[in-house]
């Protein structure tokens, strides 16, 4: 699943971008020094092109739940990470791999094994 993520010319604006503030956390994370055995699970986050037919698509779609400029689709793992770090979503949806839009961007992707703390 993938939360679709709506962004406003206000987030825009502020430049306090969710998918930035991940990939800093992510950074942040991965300078730790203590890792579990283990596999790495995939971070992922996706856009599409703001003149692209399924942005425009998008924007009627969730229009009663804001005017939004952006959407930006995470994966779990990217929702969870953001939810460890206190970094909010303005998440309008959930939808599966295959409703991503076909044309979509590539905003963030990584392999991600979390730290243990200690």
């Amino acid at each position: 699943m993938f939360a679709v993520v709506g962004l406003m010319l206000d987030d825009i604006s502020s430049g306090d971008l969710p998918q930035l503030r991940l990939a800093e956390a992510l950074d942040a994370r991965t300078k730790q020094i203590h890792y579990p055995p283990g596999t790495p699970t995939d971070v992922a986050v996706y856009t599409t092109s703001a003149t692209d037919t399924q942005a425009l698509v998008a924007r009627t779609k969730y229009r009663e739940q804001g005017e939004f400029l952006v959407f930006l689709y995470f994966n779990e793992a990217a929702v969870q990470i953001c939810k460890d770090a206190g970094i909010p979503l303005r998440i309008v949806d959930r939808v599966d791999r295959n409703e991503l839009p076909s044309n979509k961007e590539t905003v963030l992707e990584r392999s991600y094994l979390a730290p243990v703390s200690g």
